[in-house]
């Protein structure tokens, strides 16, 4: 009995033990996009991103790679994206690390023109922001936009890009805003077939891309799109995590296969 007893306090307190791990886990990082989770399809926290001005769409799908749940994209001069509401304050949870992989690249990929505005793949961070705070030639326009959309355009935003000819880091104004700002991460020169870890403080880039302090995060997209430039790509994103503090140069990203 006494042996019995002994056995199950050690295991009390390992179970103990592991909830407060958990505890901590939490505290510390928020599992975004949980894909490698999922069982058969995508979660249902991701909502499809369309727009009213484009027939096709991208087609999105989990599959496995390396028996790990992963989001697929193929776009055939397509365009769309799935989306994720998501509240938080960048400056607690600055950091942002995830996965992709391009299998197919957009040649005729161009940061700075609406012709090239296609990326095989892309991930944007979306913050809130103040119609009084912008100009007010864009003030007008952002609430007509609202008028007939019902909810404000994504301005204030980071757009984490496959790019093609720009250089890695390039900081760029969107052709069609500068509220929006495109870092390239990936380029021609990067390899295809081959997953890639990223992660970035969004908090500092986004003082880096517009020069002031950053409001809270409204929600995280990814997109594969080729409908400017009339192409096909094909790529996948893996599990996305945002964190108090680095994952990867901790070695504690487990969510991130």
């Amino acid at each position: 009995m006494a042996m019995i007893k002994k056995t199950l306090s050690v295991l009390f307190i390992f179970f103990f033990i592991y909830v407060g791990s958990l505890v901590a886990a939490e505290k510390y990082k928020m599992i975004v996009g949980d894909f490698s989770l999922q069982s058969k399809s995508l979660p249902e926290s991701w909502d499809v991103l369309t727009f009213a001005s484009i027939d096709e769409h991208t087609e999105y799908s989990l599959v496995n790679d390396n028996d790990i749940k992963v989001v697929k994209a193929e776009s055939n001069e397509s365009a769309s994206g799935l989306t994720k509401k998501i509240q938080f304050n960048p400056k607690e949870y600055p950091y942002l690390s995830w996965r992709w992989k391009v299998n197919k690249a957009i040649p005729g990929t161009d940061v700075t023109s609406k012709s090239g505005d296609d990326y095989a793949a892309r991930v944007y961070v979306i913050f809130e922001y103040d119609v009084k705070d912008l100009p007010k030639a864009e003030q007008s326009r952002v609430k007509l936009y609202k008028f007939f959309k019902g909810k404000l355009p994504p301005l204030a935003t980071l757009n984490y890009i496959w790019g093609n000819k720009a250089g890695l880091g390039q900081i760029v104004s969107s052709p069609y805003s500068d509220r929006v700002k495109m870092i390239i991460l990936q380029n021609k020169d990067s390899s295809l077939q081959q997953w890639h870890m990223e992660e970035r403080n969004i908090y500092e880039d986004y003082k880096a891309a517009f020069g002031e302090e950053p409001k809270d995060v409204t929600s995280i997209a990814i997109m594969t799109d080729t409908d400017n430039t009339s192409a096909m790509a094909e790529s996948y994103f893996g599990d996305i995590v945002v964190s108090k503090r680095p994952l990867l140069k901790t070695q504690v990203a487990e969510s991130i296969p």
